[in-house]
């Protein structure tokens, strides 16, 4: 019997050295060395009831580390000493670690405080993703004996095992959109939120202006369109609270900018001409003045831009009062305007016309106005000048064409002008073609007349009796009769008349068909 329970107790020996073996092995190759962080418990498998850890979450430490924190409850008066952690950590799939048997010595954790969070370990991994831990395991001695990597002086332990998975999210990290409006405009800000145990136990927006929004276990927390009363800078936070209690922060700053004030004065000049000038100012909002950049006057009252100077001069039909708008822009977007009746007096101005158009060779006569001015002043194509009212250019070519320019002064030395345009048509000038022979067989001939000049209407004409096909055209069949083969010979005659203001004018051309006689065969016999 006694050697029986010897040999147990050598067998389970020997099985406790080989798992302990098989442990510090594997501890070797995660780069721990041969060291066994369970010491004497094969497997780390064993009970802690004095000690309980609540929870796991991530702490940001910086931009590329989190704390691994677990909240302990720990009910006893006395210490607990020599804790280290042990844990196994994945990417978000479970299955790609990025650390195994990671080991990390912490703290003495302190009797009768309950909850404790106490770190577990610092992990470096990036930013913004979740890992997944597994084997998550804290030991600690009840009495203190020495602590550090040899683990060979510990008292009876106890210790704490979470097998996972834990999936650990990204931290806690409350963000939010939104952009500077105009006053009267609503901003919709946007929740962006990310990371955190969900569902958030609550989201509360403060807006700066004495007004909140919240929301409970609701992501994203979208609050509605937001419409300020005031201009100014407001401070919008929003706090959030995750499942687990961990709360996040977010502050940012937003302008409610003023809109300018739009204004503007005028002066009439000569004629019904009136130049604007932009009187506007835009407002200071909290810390920044902007600047005016763009205007947009309606000078005619239709809606539709007419000019985007600063300071723009403007020709107003005839005389009356307008109802000018003047819309400016500042370098925010906001804009205002303003709408001032604007009074135009009469005044001279000048008119021109003619009696375009004319056939070349006849008078284009010039009218300007209005009567009784001091002055008249014409300008034109080829060097035209002249000083009288309702001048005239005789004969009329074609490069007398174009526009003609009439400035007038009046008696209080107001200078206005007007244009007319005057156009010149050329004569028509037409040709019959060569003269033309065919033989007397021949049913037809092709005829080719041609115009170098102005538009025509046009008329073949034969001494003959022969036909045209077609008739009208410059291009045409002519069809001898048997008398036009008996006689030989016709003249034929192209005829054009102008149209429009060539009516009146008319050009002919002629040209000879002569009808060839085909020969007689006759044979000579000689006798």
């Amino acid at each position: 019997m006694e050697d029986t329970e010897a040999g147990g107790m050598k067998i389970r020996s020997i099985l406790y050295l080989l798992i302990i073996l098989g442990i510090s092995q594997t501890l070797s190759v995660s780069g721990q060395s041969g060291w066994d962080p369970w010491c004497n418990y094969p497997g780390g498998s064993c009970t802690a009831n004095d000690i309980t850890i609540t929870r796991v979450y991530l702490l940001q430490t910086s931009p590329t580390s989190v704390t691994l924190m677990g909240t302990f409850n720990l009910n006893l008066a006395t210490d607990r000493d020599c804790p280290y952690s042990v844990v196994d950590i994945y990417q978000a799939d479970g299955q790609t670690p990025i650390e195994l048997k990671r080991v990390t010595w912490l703290d003495t954790l302190s009797g009768g405080t309950s909850p404790q969070e106490v770190p577990l370990a610092t992990i470096t991994y990036p930013p913004g993703q979740s890992i997944v831990l597994k084997n998550i395991y804290v030991q600690w001695s009840a009495s203190k004996k020495t602590c550090g990597e040899n683990c060979n002086n510990y008292q009876s332990a106890k210790c704490y095992k979470d097998p996972g998975p834990l999936v650990v999210p990204p931290p806690l990290i409350a963000a939010f959109a939104g952009y500077d409006v105009c006053l009267g405009i609503p901003i919709q800000f946007t929740d962006q939120t990310t990371g955190g145990y969900k569902p958030y136990a609550s989201s509360v927006w403060n807006f700066g202006d004495g007004t909140t929004y919240s929301c409970t276990s609701a992501s994203p927390c979208n609050p509605p369109a937001k419409t300020y009363g005031s201009a100014g800078k407001y401070n919008v936070t929003l706090t959030v609270t995750d499942d687990k209690g961990v709360k996040s922060t977010k502050s940012q700053y937003y302008y409610i900018w003023a809109h300018p004030v739009a204004n503007f004065s005028y002066a009439q000049g000569c004629g019904f001409v009136v130049q604007f000038t932009d009187r506007s100012t835009a407002n200071t909002t909290a810390d920044v003045t902007p600047a005016i950049t763009a205007w947009s006057w309606d000078f005619d009252g239709d809606g539709s831009e007419d000019s985007s100077w600063q300071n723009p001069e403007y020709t107003f039909p005839a005389p009356g009062t307008y109802p000018v708008k003047l819309t400016v822009t500042d370098s925010k977007g906001c804009t205002g305007f303003i709408v001032k009746d604007v009074t135009v007096d009469p005044a001279i101005q000048a008119t021109a016309a003619s009696n375009s158009p004319v056939c070349e060779g006849s008078t284009i006569m010039l009218y300007g106005g209005p009567d009784g001015l001091n002055s008249y002043s014409w300008t034109g194509p080829d060097g035209f000048t002249s000083s009288l009212q309702n001048p005239t250019i005789s004969p009329a070519t074609l490069t007398n064409a174009g526009t003609y320019t009439l400035k007038v002064i009046d008696d209080e030395g107001c200078e206005t002008e007007a244009k007319t345009t005057a156009l010149v048509q050329m004569k028509p000038e037409v040709s019959a073609g060569p003269d033309l022979y065919i033989c007397e067989t021949e049913e037809r001939v092709l005829i080719e007349g041609s115009n170098t000049g102005g538009p025509a209407a046009y008329l073949w004409t034969t001494s003959g009796t022969g036909s045209f096909e077609p008739e009208g055209e410059l291009i045409t069949h002519y069809r001898p009769s048997d008398e036009d083969r008996e006689s030989g010979e016709v003249e034929i005659t192209l005829t054009a008349v102008g149209t429009g203001p060539c009516g009146t004018f008319s050009t002919s051309d002629n040209m000879t068909l002569s009808i060839l006689k085909v020969p007689e065969a006759s044979i000579n016999v000689i006798f």
